[in-house]
């Protein structure tokens, strides 16, 4: 007779059970150890990696590119600081709202070459801006 360490919830007891149906106990437990071990070095998470220091290179990406992206829209946004507030308001509603100039130019009691006429005016703002 052998005792082997058995675990129910957390909890581990000794209990007396025959050589045989130990060796058999001991090689399953054996396998079990095995193939964890096989399944944790095949599998990795994404956050244990991460935990890690492992960074994920996007190939697609250009770093780059993205990089001038970025300059380019902190330009805009400083020519957009040369605007009116009024000017401000006409370019998020024609261009972030996709609103129609005549849309916009009812709205306002005004004619509609008005709003086209203020929105030439705004681009050269920004061209001005741009060139200096």
């Amino acid at each position: 007779m052998k005792t082997i360490k058995y675990e129910i919830n957390g909890t581990y007891i000794d209990i007396e059970v025959t050589d045989e149906f130990a060796m058999q106990y001991e090689q399953i437990e054996a396998d079990e150890k095995r193939i964890n071990r096989k399944e944790t070095r095949r599998h990795q998470s994404l956050e244990a990696l991460i935990e890690g220091g492992f960074q994920i290179v996007d190939q697609e990406s250009d770093i780059e590119e993205k990089a001038f992206q970025n300059d380019d829209i902190e330009q805009l946004y400083k020519a957009l600081a040369v605007l009116t507030e009024e000017q401000k308001w006409l370019v998020e509603q024609v261009y972030c709202h996709d609103r129609k100039q005549s849309e916009i130019a009812a709205e306002l009691g005004i004619d509609a070459t008005s709003i086209r006429d203020r929105l030439r005016v705004i681009c050269k703002k920004i061209k001005n801006f741009f060139n200096k």
